[in-house]
């Protein structure tokens, strides 16, 4: 090689050494999957006593990395689920009762958009009407959540793979059995579009179709959070383009006051968080996040050491309660075989018979034997528990702002910046609500 060929070499390998040092590396999101956990309800207290009760950590507290997350909406007011569900499914605060819009009206481009542009799989799954605030947030747009109707027909048409919840209600016509004055059969129309409908968990467990949606509105025959999620994951989890899965347990918002049914749900929705985190270890490129929409009831442990009593307690306030006569003659009766209580005091006794609302009493009497104290029975302002598993993760640490959520699992997945609005046409007029 003679001696300019050799230079001419040299020269050429330098500069490609120098450009190598000065252009950005092109590296591939950490994740390509997310499952957002969302506890309708779910805050600090919730944890504290089911930790307590158990006697040892949930799965969600065996999360590498986590933090808390203010949940108020615009303005600094105590939010409802539409503009927590507005927060965490768009990166944007907005007034009670809105879903997924700004004050102004503009459609705010949700997570579940910003996946379906890039290619990715969307599975939504609650334990409430899918038309409820929460999914509705990820799935809609609408200028009061009471605009049922509309949000159930945007849902029909947000060609989600899975769609797991109930409210048969406002997707079927009022001739139907439903209550759409437009009569328009939206379960229907999702059949004929190649949805399976499944109405319980045999049905779901079965299914062979690829494109699902549940209608468990039979409490008895509804599937636990854990079916609804394993079975999602085998739809959507091999799109070569990753997924996004929100899920959404909304028991805990309806027992404030009632501390063994929190529990009840809470380990309901920890199994689905394990299963999810098995998963995700198995796959890997899929970030877990859990959260809370917003605190209810302000539950408070008092004294730790009776919490393990709570695992004593049979049934929940809410199912006790309809057991006692009309004059609430049998209370010692039904509080010794469905409660597990067999030494009430007269004081107890008393505050069950004369109370006007005998599940808040035996609520009561659970809440003060088991060491937990509630400082009412509505949303709180009370910052929400984050946990994190996987790729991503260490981004949701320390006190953030809900709407953080939404931008780092954004980022997470690269995709669209979530900083700035996105309009994607004008909403409905309707007024707000207030749960």
């Amino acid at each position: 090689m003679s001696s300019r060929i050799r230079y001419t070499v040299i020269l050429l390998v330098m500069l490609l050494v120098a450009a190598a040092c000065v252009l950005p590396a092109i590296t591939a999101p950490p994740a390509d999957s997310v499952i957002l956990f969302i506890g309708d309800g779910f805050g600090p207290g919730h944890v504290a006593m089911a930790h307590g009760a158990l006697g040892r950590p949930l799965a969600l507290e065996r999360a590498p990395f986590s933090g808390t997350a203010v949940t108020t909406s615009l303005g600094g007011n105590i939010t409802d689920s539409a503009a927590a569900g507005t927060a965490l499914a768009t990166g944007h605060k907005t007034k009670n009762g809105m879903v997924a819009v700004s004050p102004e009206g503009e459609r705010l481009k949700s997570l579940v958009e910003r996946c379906r542009e890039t290619g990715k799989a969307v599975a939504v799954i609650t334990t409430d009407a899918l038309w409820g605030a929460t999914p509705a947030s990820f799935l809609a747009h609408a200028a009061s959540r009471r605009e049922r109707s509309d949000i159930a027909l945007q849902i029909a048409q947000s060609r989600a793979e899975v769609l797991l919840g109930h409210g048969s209600s406002e997707m079927l016509p009022a001739s139907a059995g439903g209550g759409r004055a437009d009569e328009k059969n939206l379960v229907a129309e999702l059949r004929d579009a190649g949805y399976e409908v499944v109405r319980d968990r045999y049905e779901l467990l079965t299914a062979q179709g690829q494109r699902l949606i549940g209608l468990f509105d039979d409490e008895r025959q509804e599937p636990r959070v854990r079916d609804m999620v394993t079975v999602a994951l085998s739809r959507v989890g091999a799109d070569t383009d990753g997924f996004f899965m929100m899920v959404e347990h909304s028991g805990l918002d309806g027992d404030p006051g009632d501390p063994a049914a929190c529990l009840a749900d809470l380990r309901e929705l920890d199994e689905a968080v394990a299963a999810a985190t098995d998963y995700a270890a198995a796959r890997g490129r899929l970030l877990v996040v859990v959260t809370g929409d917003h605190d209810s009831g302000g539950l408070v442990v008092e004294y730790p050491e009776r919490l393990p009593a709570l695992l004593k307690i049979g049934e929940s306030a809410e199912d006790v309660a309809p057991r006692l006569a009309e004059d609430r003659a049998n209370i010692v009766a039904v509080m010794s075989e469905f409660v597990g209580v067999t030494d009430l005091t007269p004081a107890e006794l008393e505050a069950i018979k004369t109370a006007e609302d005998a599940e808040a009493a035996i609520g009561a009497v659970v809440s003060a034997r088991v060491g937990v104290k509630w400082t009412g029975r509505g949303h709180t302002a009370t910052p929400v528990p984050v946990f994190a598993f996987g790729p991503g993760a260490d981004a949701f640490t320390g006190a953030m702002d809900n709407t953080d959520i939404a931008k780092r699992i954004a980022a997470t997945l690269g995709l669209e910046s979530a900083s700035e609005p996105a309009q994607v046409g004008a909403a409905a007029s309707g007024a707000g609500a207030s749960r």
